[in-house]
This record gives structure tokens, C-alpha cells and sequence, in this order.
């Protein structure tokens, strides 16, 4: 269940604040609950700390406690608050999808896990979202039972930028199972404009990422086949190939709105939209 309730309850001011403030900077909607009496069983999640649950003397049945350690790593608590509020909660997440619109001067991410949408940043260097898709990664990876399927899918306007941010994710995965690259043909995604959905993201970067995931690439098993890559992308991509794309996208702008507008609600997969879009 998608969207659920988020109750929080603690007696630790510090924990109180610090989540308070995360929450309302996200504009996640929870309930504050000032006793334990008032925790109701209902299909919903309780933020609490490790310390709180041993106050907790009811057996739930229905509702999931979401329970921090002191020890633990607050960010990736923080992640996985937002993982549960907008996908669902799960104990353990399956796959993670990071399309990147890299720009000539800031790059735009769009993460979904599980094949929804996650969240979106916007760098203004190749450090700044390595270290992001490695703390990602780091998050729902660790304590996993099984290796996480990873999905990169770049987008090819700026080649050169795509191709180090490549070797470098190949460089900070090496060798591992369940990774794929793909590189996407952006025909112009940057330069798409759509009102009323540039208030939904901080720079036109972050709107392109989101469309260039919904497209196929090509897939690079190795940096040497970025040669290939080359040769495919300039003899398919001609002029009257990107006008046709180009026209179909103006003629379709409503349609292409209600799609994003229904990923950034979670209404839709990654894979539903990409189906609608293609």
C-alpha cells in the first residue's frame, strides 16, 4: 500500500526535531501522537526510536514501526521514511533505476526504486551525484539478503560528460552482478517545456531525466563498446528523425503532463509509463 499514514511517536527531543524538520522540508504529511495510548493498529507506519519501543506494550497486528538506532545512519532512515510514504514499505527493496541528463553545466537525477519514483536532485558536478548513487546503493543495499538489481540510464547530449560519469560508475560498482548501463538518445528532452510541471523540479535537468528513463538505449556491456554506440547514434539520428520526434512530443504535451504527473504520484510504474510513452 502506497501512501500510508505516518504516525510519530518519541520521547527523545533530538530525534523529534531533527525528523520533524526532514519531514516538513520533504513535505511528507505524518501525525504527531503524544501518548502511547493514542498509537492506534491501523494500516500505517510508526517513526519511533529504538529506546521508544520498548515502552510499547501492545501487540500490532496492522501497523509497521519504522524504529531508529542511535547507530544507525539518520540519512538513510530519512531515505527510508520516503521509500515507504511513496512506495510502499517493504523490508527489503529489489531494484534501483537512476537516469541521469547530464548538461553542459548542471547534471539532473531521477531515482526510482522498485520501478517507482523515488526522488530527484540536480548537481552541478560528476562528485556531487557519485557520491549520491553511492549512499543510495550503500542504503538499500546493506543488510540485504540478495544483491540489488541496478539500472543506469544516461543521457547522450553531452557524450563526453556520459562517458567519464560511466567509467567512474563502473570504477565505483567493478564486477558486479545485476548492473546495467544504458545510454539514451535525448533528442532534444531538455528543450521540452510543459506547463504547470516546472514547479515539480528544480531545473529542466531533473524534467529531462525523467523522460529520457521512460525511453530505450542502448547498452554498454563495456567502455569499448561506446564506439558502436557512436556509430548507431549518428548514422539513426538525422534531422527529419529528430523534427518527427520533436513534433510528436509538441503535439502530445497534455498526454506527456498526465503521464509525469501520474509518476510523480506513484499512480504509475516506471514501466506503465514507459509502455504509454513509446
Amino acid at each position: 500500500m502506497k501512501n500510508k499514514i505516518l504516525y510519530l511517536h518519541t520521547e527523545n527531543l533530538n530525534f523529534f526535531y531533527r525528523l520533524n524538520r526532514e519531514l516538513n522540508r520533504r513535505n511528507i504529511q505524518f501525525k504527531i501522537l503524544s501518548g502511547i495510548s493514542k498509537i492506534p493498529d491501523l494500516h500505517s507506519l510508526l517513526l519511533t526510536t529504538i529506546e521508544d519501543t520498548h515502552n510499547l506494550r501492545v501487540n500490532y497486528k496492522k501497523l509497521k514501526i519504522m524504529a531508529y538506532d542511535k547507530q544507525d545512519n539518520f540519512n538513510h532512515y530519512i531515505y527510508k521514511i520516503i521509500a515507504a510514504y511513496r512506495i510502499g514499505y517493504k523490508e527489503y527493496y529489489s531494484k534501483l533505476i537512476f537516469s541521469i541528463d547530464p548538461g553542459s553545466k548542471k547534471i539532473g537525477l531521477v531515482v526510482f526504486l522498485d520501478d517507482y519514483y523515488f526522488v530527484s536532485h540536480t548537481f552541478f558536478d560528476k562528485i556531487g551525484i557519485t557520491n549520491v548513487i553511492n549512499d543510495y546503493v550503500n542504503c538499500f543495499q546493506t543488510n540485504h539478503p540478495n544483491l540489488l538489481k541496478i539500472i543506469f540510464k544516461f543521457g547522450s547530449g553531452v557524450l563526453p560528460l556520459s562517458l567519464d560519469l560511466i567509467q567512474e560508475i563502473t570504477e565505483l560498482f567493478p564486477n558486479r552482478e545485476n548492473l546495467k548501463v544504458f545510454l539514451i538518445d535525448e533528442s532534444k528532452s531538455s528543450k521540452i517545456r510543459i506547463q504547470g510541471i516546472k514547479k515539480k523540479f528544480r531545473t529542466k535537468h531533473e524534467l529531462s531525466a525523467l523522460i529520457l528513463a521512460m525511453r530505450d538505449g542502448i547498452e554498454v556491456n563495456q567502455l569499448n563498446n561506446l564506439v558502436k554506440y557512436r556509430q548507431i547514434r549518428f548514422q539513426d539520428s538525422n534531422n527529419s528523425k529528430e523534427q518527427k520526434i520533436n513534433g510528436d512530443l509538441k503535439d502530445s504535451k497534455i498526454k506527456l503532463k498526465d503521464i509525469i504527473d501520474k509518476i510523480l504520484n506513484n499512480e504509475i510504474s516506471l514501466s506503465e509509463s514507459s509502455e504509454i510513452f513509446n
